[in-house]
């Protein structure tokens, strides 16, 4: 009997008087048969015992046939860049590297260019992989609106057909998540109880095969990383955080030949919010550390922005 009822509770928390309620076990000996059964099953490390309460000890697990893999198994992303006459870059298509399966997530502040940053993603890559593109604000006027600017790549096949899928989505994002493409999810929201991102970014990427996904997250002014905190960031293979015209490396698991770990950039947006412009690396002003003011008046140094220009070379 108590076997029968532990098979339908894995992954539950439970504790003894939990199980004589739903077994209808009101006599003293008998719970007390039921606490020894308990105790036989956390001497055998099938059930784990916290204070009074019980789980099941999740002994599955899959095997990674890691010599047969590819070293080269990782997608040739191509990353935003300025599409203006100053062809300048963030330089991520030289250094980083994205493998199927990846989370990356963008956390910036509200207005400030997540979405011009999906956007690009999705412009610059939906001829090289399929691509699904997923939101809760998106709607087909506005979005056509502001597409019909990025004209440096056609959206539509040669049967006028797009090249992707838009979807408007407010919540259970795993159940729509497709494996093999790049799914780009702009953006997550959570009411309350911000800790769960974690909870949904794992179940984001566990629907994921030889895709990945990109989740824009809010980020607060001042907040060093978007809603949920450290939650949002646990899974993530690349976090970037956006602020007020500027973008930061805040992680880069997989890189190679130059490390972008820190990296820090500055550029403006143009023609309504749909191209980066003048992206150029910078640093935290040495003289104000950042903050724009010195002596109670603007950083002569930084000019009150609080970076300065990194000279490259």
């Amino acid at each position: 009997m108590v076997d029968t009822w532990l098979k339908y509770h894995v992954g539950e928390r439970f504790d003894l008087d939990i199980v004589c309620r739903q077994l209808n076990i009101t006599d003293r000996d008998a719970r007390t048969e039921i606490a020894k059964k308990l105790s036989y099953e956390v001497a055998h490390e099938n059930l784990e015992k916290s204070d009074r309460l019980y789980t099941y000890t999740n002994k599955t697990y899959t095997l990674i046939d890691w010599t047969h893999s590819s070293e080269i198994n990782f997608l040739d992303i191509t990353w935003p860049s300025s599409h203006e006459e100053d062809e300048s870059s963030f330089g991520f298509d030289e250094c980083v590297r994205v493998s199927p399966g990846d989370i990356i997530v963008i956390a910036g502040l509200s207005n400030m260019g997540k979405t011009l940053f999906c956007l690009n993603l999705l412009w610059d890559n939906m001829d090289k992989y399929p691509c699904t593109l997923m939101g809760n604000e998106y709607t087909a006027g506005k979005f056509k609106r502001r597409v019909s600017r990025m004209t440096w790549a056609d959206p539509l096949n040669e049967n006028g057909v797009p090249k992707f899928e838009l979807i408007h989505r407010r919540e259970d994002w795993k159940s729509i998540i497709r494996p093999n493409n790049i799914n780009i999810i702009d953006w997550i929201a959570l009411s309350d109880n911000f800790y769960q991102i974690g909870k949904v970014i794992d179940g984001i990427q566990s629907k994921l095969h030889d895709g990945i996904a990109i989740i824009s997250l809010q980020k607060h002014e001042g907040k060093t990383l978007g809603m949920g905190g450290g939650f949002s960031e646990e899974l993530a293979s690349l976090y970037f955080l956006i602020d007020f015209e500027r973008l930061t490396v805040r992680k880069c698991k997989e890189w190679h030949g130059h490390n972008p770990n820190g990296e820090m950039f500055s550029f403006t947006i143009v023609d309504g919010g749909t191209k980066f412009h003048d992206i150029r690396k910078v640093k935290k002003c040495f003289k104000c550390y950042g903050t724009g003011k010195f002596r109670q008046g603007e950083c002569e140094s930084c000019a009150g922005t609080g970076v300065i220009e990194v000279k490259e070379g």
